[in-house]
């Protein structure tokens, strides 16, 4: 399966962008900061923190649950 949006380092976060941007091109992420794409992305810079507002707007078209999940309550564990 193809995704419309990939993850791009930016601005001192990962931020999501349309899938068919080239290098060069002109566009937003998906929280609506401006860019250019680079021609090359060096490595460290994946390691960024994702944006809350792109994670949010991809899961939203990608159907996935906010993050982070709600989970249920932990079971207590019973003394022996």
């Amino acid at each position: 399966m193809t995704r419309a949006f990939r993850w791009m380092p930016h601005d001192g976060r990962r931020h999501a962008v349309r899938r068919d941007l080239a290098p060069g091109e002109e566009a937003a992420t998906l929280c609506g900061l401006p860019l250019t794409v680079p021609d090359a992305q060096p490595y460290v810079h994946w390691c960024w923190p994702t944006c809350s507002g792109c994670d949010a707007a991809w899961r939203a078209h990608e159907g996935i649950s906010a993050f982070p999940r709600p989970r249920p309550a932990p079971t207590p564990v019973s003394a022996q």
